[in-house]
């Protein structure tokens, strides 16, 4: 057997126990490096979306717990009033579903993240299994924990988001098809078919999937299946399970959407993408990736066909770049994570091409892969790290209404990161959430106007006395203004609230100041005012 043919031979089965073992590592890391990173300490505020996925699935959760029996909707729409974070309509289903039993069973913000570690793990060991389809079992095993190593795998470890589960189904969506593709069956194709649905109802990129049977099967060499009914059975489970919430919610996904066309979309991403490679994945690994895949690709034409696997896991990336370049959701290197785990195995294969010394044919390739794989971490200016206090502390320290109480309504105003993390901080800590004794408005919907996005912004008052009197036609009874936002992203409706606060102390006084920190450099104060009681209201007059 030739040096080349050793380095690529690719294991019928994954070894058991290496398997078994990248598992455990990768658990084990992931965990150890959501709590050295400041995941299980830190608010929710790291990132606008994770309020949204955290307060999404507690709102699940209670529904489970006290809502069965009554009107699904009207049941979100009122957990929606008291805490506006619920995003259930702009984010499919399927992670709230999946998660709020975890809720069930503890409570608390850290098992969401448990639930990232334990994905993110579950995604080294998809990779590991597919690797053994494309190197042999020790390459595999090296690329699924490299993966681990990328700093975009580690931030999303640290932030409560979708994306890890969706690229989870996404590589077992590979798996299926080229389980498929090797012997066809009607059951086949639906289990395919289901695990599609299923990315799509975690997260709406996961429609790149819909390329995955026709571009797969092409690239195998099996385009004769197209004229089979096995094969159009796929499409079946995604048109029955994701096809009507999609329609549902097609309304109102395009408020999450920037204004660009397709076309005029794609003109920014492809820069922004092509700069996002080597910022991602690291010039080393980025030509080792196009190496892997342009072999892989003229091996493939001379022989008229690709092996499934890699047909597979190429059309599937291929399906997510097109979703990542023609979808205009907003740029962010945060998308990639799916193609994560193609570009670990192109890049292993690239390596694989180099000829290695007899000596190092073993442990050389894996060896430099991770070494490769580390680059990206040690050239980063800031390590991935998650350092969000004060929020939990402010609302803390504000005293939450216990049973019995009079129901309390606070308004909150700072940028997304600030009012979800208040949002969250408050609804985890309530003792009693549906019917709830505390209702939250966010000053962005309250005190101005605009879309999802913050486009078309418009500040609602234009003076303190209309501002007051909108707080007391709401019977807010404390407010949060937030200056850890920087001046130059402060709204004028949060610097006017500030005003009428500071000026209306007939009414209003300052219960305390909250330190927040944003990042260890990047901190400010928050402003806590309470509603004067008539006594002492009486007094100050």
């Amino acid at each position: 057997m030739s040096e080349l043919e050793t380095h690529l031979k690719p294991g019928p089965l994954a070894a058991p126990r290496l398997l078994v073992l990248v598992l455990v590592v990768s658990a084990l890391f992931s965990l150890a490096f959501a709590i050295g990173g400041g995941g299980f300490s830190s608010d929710l505020g790291g990132d606008p979306d994770e309020a949204a996925h955290a307060v999404t699935a507690l709102m699940l959760r209670d529904y489970l717990s006290t809502g069965l029996g009554h009107s699904p909707m009207a049941f979100a729409k009122a957990y929606y009033a008291d805490f506006p974070r619920v995003a259930l309509g702009h984010y499919p289903p399927l992670y709230y579903v999946v998660t709020a039993p975890l809720l069930l069973v503890h409570n608390s913000v850290g098992m969401l993240l448990v639930f990232q570690s334990l994905t993110l793990s579950l995604l080294a060991a998809l990779t590991y299994l597919i690797g053994c389809r494309v190197v042999s079992p020790l390459p595999a095993a090296t690329v699924s924990l490299g993966m681990l190593l990328l700093p975009l795998a580690l931030k999303l470890t640290l932030h409560v988001m979708s994306d890890i589960l969706l690229a989870v189904l996404c590589l077992w969506a590979v798996m299926l098809w080229a389980w498929y593709l090797r012997a066809p069956t009607v059951r086949k194709a639906l289990v395919w078919g289901c695990v599609a649905a299923a990315a799509i109802l975690t997260k709406g990129s996961g429609m790149g999937l819909c390329l995955l049977p026709p571009l797969g099967t092409l690239l195998a060499g099996r385009w004769r299946l197209i004229f089979t009914q096995s094969w159009w059975c796929a499409a079946l489970p995604v048109a029955i399970l994701a096809g009507p919430w999609m329609i549902y919610s097609t309304g109102i996904s395009k408020e999450g959407m920037t204004l660009f066309t397709p076309a005029q979309y794609f003109v920014q991403a492809v820069p922004f993408y092509l700069k996002g490679m080597p910022a991602v994945f690291g010039w080393p690994l980025t030509l080792l990736t196009v190496a892997g895949v342009s072999h892989s690709l003229v091996t493939g034409w001379r022989q008229r066909v690709l092996p499934p696997v890699q047909a597979s896991l190429f059309a599937m990336s291929v399906g997510m770049t097109l979703v990542l370049l023609l979808v205009p959701v907003g740029l962010s290197t945060r998308y990639m994570l799916t193609l994560a785990p193609p570009v670990m195995q192109a890049a292993a294969y690239g390596l694989a091409l180099v000829p290695w010394p007899v000596k190092l044919q073993r442990w050389g390739p894996p060896v430099l892969l991770l070494g490769f794989a580390l680059l990206p971490l040690l050239n980063s200016d800031v390590w991935p790290t998650k350092y969000v206090h004060g929020f939990n502390t402010a609302v803390s320290r504000s005293g939450l209404p216990n049973q019995g109480d009079r129901k309390q309504n606070w308004l909150v105003a700072s940028d997304p990161n600030g009012e979800g993390a208040v949002i969250a901080a408050a609804a985890f800590a309530c003792q009693q959430r549906s019917p709830s004794l505390l209702r939250i408005y966010r000053g962005s919907k309250e005190l101005s106007s605009s879309d999802w996005m913050g486009r078309g912004y418009q500040s609602a008052f234009v003076s303190t006395a209309q501002l007051l009197e909108q707080l007391d036609k709401l019977q807010v009874t404390r407010v949060f203004v937030d200056l850890s936002v920087p001046p130059d992203r402060q709204q004028p409706h949060e610097k006017l609230l500030l005003t009428a606060m500071q000026s209306a102390d007939d009414r209003w006084h300052l219960a305390f100041e909250q330190s927040v920190f944003r990042w260890p450099w990047e901190t400010g104060v928050l402003y806590v005012f309470q509603r004067n009681s008539p006594a002492t209201a009486n007094v100050q007059k």
